[in-house]
Parts: structure tokens; sequence; C-alpha cells
């Protein structure tokens, strides 16, 4: 059952890619179950329009797909490195401490669905937008840092394949162009809506068959939804510190919906 109290009931979500025109937004207003969907790929400024929509006073959270963060290891390995301390040694070769976060365990380890390593695949470009993003943020809010664990702020890390999956959903087959992708999505939205109880409208339902970006910025903005109820695996307090410096992917529990407002 939904846990929300805020008076305000707006979630986003943000598919964030290296370039702008393959970021997708979604904007979900819990109390009359509308979303705005949208591709932010206009010239100007596109990061300014993600930062505006996450720093709005009506969205009390937004679930960002992409790493917050760098594993701890790494981080050290590089200051190391660059410094001319040396690279530390990986033990068994695997190097498996620069490539992966904790946060990425735990998901791969409960979820079976293993996240892109942010320091040895592509994605850590988009991260460095993210990383830019967070920085702009903060700026606009005038805070500290952002809480890269998600369990307090406006941001927390989401990876729609791992949601997906723990809803029990297909988690592949539905990005990129053609028929079956086109078909893939249409059942992956007609799933997510009846899960979430939100209504799109014909437009809104367009831009979602019509680019797995966009979709996957719908469930970002749901899972931030569950992010605010407590429908989510946190972070322990034992590791709270490194997932606010690593970052931490939250991922919905199986049998949570919102509930009633």
């Amino acid at each position: 059952m939904s846990a929300w109290k805020y008076p305000v009931v707006r979630t986003a979500g943000i598919d964030l890619a290296a370039q702008a025109a393959n970021t997708g937004v979604c904007v979900v207003d819990w109390d009359r179950k509308a979303v705005d969907l949208l591709a932010v790929n206009e010239p100007g400024d596109p990061d300014g329009e993600l930062v505006a929509v996450i720093c709005d006073a009506g969205v009390v959270r937004t679930g960002i797909d992409t790493p917050l963060g760098w594993p701890d290891q790494f981080v050290d390995a590089v200051v190391a490195h660059h410094t001319g301390s040396g690279w530390p040694s990986s033990g068994d070769g695997s190097r498996r401490g620069l490539r992966l976060r904790h946060t990425d365990e735990v998901v791969a380890a409960t979820t079976g669905r293993h996240p892109m390593s942010v320091s040895a695949d592509r994605i850590a470009v988009a991260a460095m937008r993210g990383a830019d993003l967070q920085r702009r943020v903060v700026e606009r809010l005038g805070v500290r840092a952002v809480d890269r664990s998600g369990v307090t702020g406006r941001i927390a890390e989401v990876y729609p394949a791992a949601a997906l999956a723990r809803w029990g959903l297909p988690a592949s087959g539905y990005k990129g162009g053609g028929d079956a992708a086109h078909t893939a999505r249409r059942h992956l939205l007609n799933a997510v809506v009846r899960r979430c109880g939100v209504t799109l409208t014909r437009h809104e339902r367009a831009l979602a068959l019509g680019s797995d970006h966009v979709l996957d910025a719908l469930v970002c903005a749901v899972v931030a939804r569950a992010v605010v109820d407590g429908g989510t695996a946190s972070p322990g307090r034992g590791i709270r510190a490194q997932a606010r410096r690593e970052g931490w992917i939250h991922v919905p529990d199986p049998d949570w919906s919102p509930g009633p407002e």
C-alpha cells in the first residue's frame, strides 16, 4: 500500500544519455494520474531543462537512469596513479572492485540484471553528464551536495531493466526501431500503466511507443514514486556513506504499487 503523505504529488524520471537526442523525460502528477512525456533534444540548453525539472518545487523526487558516482576503488586508483603513487594491485587480476560499485553487485545478485560499469563501459560518458547535472542542481538549490544514495534529496538513481525484472516484466527486446521492438514497447507500456494506474493521452502514448528512452523515463518516474513511498531497497546504515559517494540503484519491491491518495 502507498505511504504517500506529501501535499504536492509529482515525481519525475530522466533516461539520461550522453547526447540530448537520446534523453527522455517524464513527469507524473499522481493527484491527477496524468503523465507528461518528452524528449529533450531541442537546441539551446537541454541540461538546463533537466535541472529545471529536478529543481521544480512540485517535484519531490526524480529518478535518473545513469550512475551517479564511480567505485571507491576506481577513484582511489586514479588519484594514486595521477599523483605518482602507483596504480594499486588488483589482486586476482579481475579488477572487479575497480569496475563495479557496491550497488552494482547488489542489483546483479538480487535481480539477475548486470548494470554497466561506470568506470569501464561507454555509460561513463552519460555519467559525466550526470555529474555536471548534479553540480548545477547543487548550485541552483544552494545545498551542500546531492545525496547519491537517494535516501534524501531530490535525486535517486534508477535502473529500468532491474525495475522491470523485479516486476516480472520483460527487460529486453523493446529497445531501438523495428516492428518487434515497437510491439514489445506496446506490451510493456500497457503493463507499466496498469501497475501505476496513470492515464496517458494519445500524444503521450505515441511518444512512449516511439522511443525506448521516453518509455524508460516513465519507468524512472514510477520508481521515484516508489522511493518516496519507501517501496525500494535502500542502503543500510553500514554502507550508506559509501552509497552517498558511489550512488545507489533503487530497485522497487516486487509487490509495490501506488495506492489510493
